[in-house]
């Protein structure tokens, strides 16, 4: 009697929670939604934010605002969505560098990715007076020479970092890590020879590539880049490659109602989804579109990512700045 009588109960209490939710949804939004962007304004991850938010805006009739909260490698803004009322009225946009940066929550347990925005290659590349003209050539030298190849990312346990950590392990190479605050300083490290070696963005190489600044050696993604055909990727190339993309995708606080999310991917998706607007806005700084059939698969990719590169990051003892 007493198991059918708790059965009953629990059955009432799931029944009037699932009300909630979808009363809740049905009146979402009622008001403004803040989006938490973890970096500083200007940034690559601001301008995806900014393409994903505006668009949403537009489209629901509702107002989506960015408030950047930079620091800790994504840990200061991440941590304050994570803390947030599950209610959908507090986002957060981020990229991969979450996983490499639970310092004061839990991704799997306070936060969940239901959709994916964009994703990106990384582009490996050296100062010209580096004498390696092809990534064969870039491998021999850094194992010839242990340690005397110094590469610079963004921060320690930046993405940038995990793909250099990623390609140095398979190739069983010896370099020198320089951690900067941003891909800014690294960038004017490497045009100043102070780096030998980065992988980066296209939004902050490409234009020292094509100026020749920048010796492009491979990228990092499955295919060649459209806009460097030329480029060959680290799998195609007689060494141990690495194929790793950069990606971005919208979080809500752990316990956010279902038909919010399912509302809140759904209009993600449709923006993702909008081809002339992802070439006018994301095409530009050599971003494609990734867009993520529901919120489970979303939660999915997360999980298969973070699993990959558990091992890189532990093997390497990379610590988060």
């Amino acid at each position: 009697m007493r198991t059918r009588l708790l059965a009953s109960i629990l059955s009432a209490v799931a029944l009037s929670l699932a009300f909630v939710g979808l009363a809740a949804a049905q009146g979402y939004p009622a008001k403004p939604i803040r989006v938490i962007v973890p970096v500083a304004a200007g940034s690559g991850l601001d301008v995806v934010a900014r393409f994903a938010t505006e668009k949403m805006s537009q489209n629901m009739g509702a107002t989506l605002y960015i408030e950047n909260l930079p620091g800790a490698n994504s840990n200061v803004g991440a941590a304050a969505a994570a803390r947030a009322a599950p209610d959908g009225y507090t986002l957060l946009i981020a990229t991969e560098a979450l996983p490499l940066s639970k310092l004061t929550y839990d991704l799997d347990r306070d936060l969940e990715l239901f959709g994916t925005i964009a994703k990106g290659v990384f582009i490996l590349c050296v100062n010209p007076s580096v004498p390696a003209q092809t990534v064969e050539e870039f491998v021999q030298l850094a194992r010839a020479k242990p340690g005397s190849i110094a590469y610079g990312t963004s921060g320690s346990g930046s993405p940038h970092h995990v793909v250099m950590e990623m390609f140095a392990q398979a190739n069983g190479l010896d370099m020198l890590h320089v951690p900067y605050k941003g891909s800014g300083d690294t960038v004017t490290a490497l045009l100043g020879g102070t780096l030998q070696a980065a992988m980066g963005l296209p939004s902050s190489f490409a234009p020292h590539i094509r100026s020749g600044k920048f010796r492009a050696l491979a990228v990092s993604s499955a295919k060649r880049m459209p806009a460097f055909p030329e480029i060959p990727t680290l799998m195609e190339r007689a060494v141990n490659g690495v194929e790793y993309e950069s990606w971005y995708g919208m979080f809500a606080p752990a316990g956010t109602p279902r038909p919010v999310i399912e509302r809140l991917h759904a209009e993600l998706s449709k923006v993702v989804r909008d081809k002339a607007y992802v070439e006018e806005r994301l095409g530009k700084i050599g971003l494609d579109a990734f867009d993520s059939p529901t919120p489970a698969a979303a939660s999915a990719f997360l999980r298969s990512f973070s699993d990959r590169i558990a091992p890189v990051v532990k093997k390497a003892g990379i610590k988060v700045d």
